[in-house]
């Protein structure tokens, strides 16, 4: 969040110094009118941004944390305007997507046979877990434009619209430290710190792995801002944003039983356990576009 209002101070700044730059254009060509755009543009986008992904796992795993993480944004844009004031556009875009995870302390347990055919109650603790996930989402953009000109370089803008969200790359990373023990009713035995079974105590688990994510998620998007028009033909803009999935965007099976890890170097994801997660972003944007015939 401090990097977003870094951004917002420099584009406050930047928005001043074009207003500045506009009172002297005018003043130097004051029988200039504000002319018709060509209807067409091709741009690049892109910019900073806070992102986060979202999992409903607290009644499965109470106590859970979740932090999003700085990311950014980039995308490349055509789009037509069929009034002075309206057009539609579309594109292509990347938009990675990170959240950490965390959780202090983990128990749970569930009945199982050993090797020997032996019943007996698995149980699992853990501490200082940490998750990060990192989804890559290909984002293909169906907007409505809206722009305002106030005077002949300046003007106000607005986008909304929906993104087909395609992940390309979809991960997690997981560590924490784990304890594995085996408690046998017929015998009334707790076994812990033993090869035997895994049982294991203090066992630092890093895995790694990867989520499941629907193939295509709706995606709502909107944005906002100033435009300055530098010619004819060439524009830049400043403005923010806002992204969030309209679905759950997770491919896991529901479970009716979730365990974050049975042994030694295994740990599932917080996702696997959600009962949904979902995605959203917000952030600064700047575009610059090239308008022609």
């Amino acid at each position: 969040m401090r990097l977003i209002k870094i951004y917002s101070k420099c584009f406050i700044s930047c928005f001043v110094f074009l207003l500045l730059f506009q009172t002297n254009l005018e003043s130097q060509s004051s029988t200039d009118k504000f002319q018709r755009q060509y209807p067409w543009y091709i741009g690049v986008s892109g910019g900073p941004a806070q992102t986060n992904i979202s999992n409903d796992i607290s009644s499965v795993i109470p106590g859970v944390e979740m932090t999003g993480k700085n990311s950014y944004c980039l995308s490349v844009d055509v789009g037509y305007f069929f009034s002075k004031y309206f057009g539609l556009s579309t594109g292509i875009g990347l938009s990675p997507y990170v959240t950490q995870l965390s959780l202090d302390s983990y128990s749970n347990s569930f009945d199982t046979i050993d090797s020997e055919n032996e019943s007996y109650e698995r149980r699992i603790s853990g501490n200082d877990i940490e998750e990060t996930q990192k989804i890559y989402f290909l984002e293909i953009p169906v907007l409505l434009n809206f722009q305002y000109p106030f005077c002949k370089a300046i003007g106000f803008f607005v986008q909304g619209g929906i993104n087909l969200a395609i992940p390309l790359s979809n991960n997690y990373s997981s560590s924490g430290i784990y304890s594995y023990s085996g408690y046998y009713p017929a015998y009334n035995v707790l076994l812990e710190d033993i090869p035997y079974e895994g049982f294991k105590s203090n066992v630092h688990n890093d895995v790694s792995g990867e989520l499941k994510i629907k193939t295509v998620n709706p995606e709502l998007i909107a944005s906002g801002g100033f435009y300055f028009r530098t010619e004819k033909q060439y524009q830049i803009s400043f403005g923010f944003f806002y992204k969030s999935m309209l679905s759950d965007i997770s491919d896991y099976t529901p479970v009716t039983s979730f365990q974050l890890s049975t042994h030694e170097n295994q740990v599932r994801s917080f996702m696997e356990g959600s009962e949904k997660a979902s995605a959203n972003s917000m952030g600064i944007l700047i575009s610059m576009r090239y308008y022609f015939k």
